[in-house]
């Protein structure tokens, strides 16, 4: 028999890999480096942020805006990556061309990844430069961001989202009744969820229109990231009936599941990122999930079975009335495609496909 082959020791940088986790790139970041350390030697450097690191295979040596640090040189350099996997919490703007250039220079050995996951638009300078300081392969989360910098001549691929498959889970009717208790919840309302940031742009106003043309009882998730419009929309859906937890919540999985549908109704790509989590969180627990076409979700999942696709706001209300008579749901059939380790998987083989096509 071949030997199997040897485990790539990996390094995943990021402006920010500490706790707590509440955003969808951070989200992405840490995910991977949890599901690499299963299988492989691995390194989280959380570059600018001192807090507390969200894993034990995390340091942060500290660095400028431009990653220009000896303490994360020498970090790189003792560690040896063969791959260095950079997800800037900005996504590929000019200036994280800039700062995945710098990690090739400190390990000029490694292949270099950068993850883009929200996509930016370039002038002729930055595409000037952009073609100069490209990593070895990107990897986009939508179309046109795929287009854009491939006729820049760059390496780059489409990757989707993931999901932890072991800690979102469906739980029966009792468990959902009861999880609804514990939360202070009307347990026999049916329950529609949002999960996000709290923001003007997420178009989550949609919340409160559910809430009164439906009589749903309807739940937004926040996290503890504080917009300048917070308070403003946290008071206007609350007046409206909505009830808001406008906090992180460390055990999530658990409003998924005391949920009886799962609505995602944001239309800005500046907004989230190309393959929301959420959604794919809630499709693991087997949630109906009501969402316009945002992002990669048409190229992964085909309407039917529990997952409902709308052309616009208005037809999310509308929608509605369909998900509460669902014959039977398996979005958790189709969201087993996205499993991290999957994800995961996907990045290195790429990475390994283009270092033999090098050799």
């Amino acid at each position: 028999m071949p030997d199997a082959p040897k485990p790539l020791s990996v390094c995943v940088v990021a402006e920010d890999l500490s706790l707590p986790i509440d955003e969808g790139i951070k989200h992405f970041a840490v995910s991977l480096l949890r599901q690499w350390s299963r299988e492989h030697p691995v390194l989280g450097i959380s570059a600018r942020s001192r807090r507390p690191p969200a894993t034990p295979h995390t340091v942060a040596p500290g660095a400028n805006r431009f990653f220009l640090s000896s303490k994360l040189s020498t970090a790189l350099k003792q560690f040896k990556p063969d791959v260095v996997c950079y997800v800037p919490s900005a996504s590929a703007t000019l200036f994280s061309f800039l700062r995945a250039r710098a990690l090739k220079l400190y390990c000029p050995s490694a292949m270099v990844i950068m993850i883009s996951l929200q996509p930016r638009r370039y002038g002729r300078l930055s595409r000037f430069l952009i073609r100069r300081l490209a990593p070895d392969l990107l990897f986009v989360q939508h179309e046109a961001s795929l287009r854009q910098l491939a006729d820049m001549n760059l390496k780059v691929k489409m990757l989707a989202g993931g999901v932890d498959l072991e800690k979102f889970t469906p739980v029966s009717r009792d468990k959902k009744a009861a999880l609804r208790t514990g939360y202070a919840l009307d347990p026999g309302a049916f329950t529609v969820l949002h999960v996000g940031h709290i923001t003007e742009g997420r178009n989550i106003d949609l919340l409160a229109d559910i809430n009164q043309r439906h009589g749903a009882q309807v739940v937004l998730v926040g996290s503890s990231i504080v917009h300048p419009d917070r308070a403003a929309v946290t008071a206007r859906l609350k007046r409206q009936g909505v009830i808001v937890i406008d906090r992180y919540v460390e055990n999530i999985e658990e409003f998924y599941q005391l949920s009886d549908c799962y609505l995602f109704p944001v239309v800005s790509e500046r907004d989230c990122i190309g393959t929301p989590l959420s959604v794919l969180e809630a499709m693991a627990c087997n949630l109906p999930v009501l969402t316009l076409r945002y992002g990669m979700l048409p190229r992964l999942f085909e309407e039917g079975g529990g997952l409902f696709f709308a052309d616009g706001p208005e037809g999310l209300v509308e929608k509605i009335t369909d998900v509460k008579h669902t014959n039977g749901c398996h979005t958790r059939d189709k969201a087993a495609a996205c499993s991290w380790g999957r994800v995961a998987a996907d990045i290195l083989e790429q990475a390994v496909k283009l270092e033999e096509s090098r050799s």
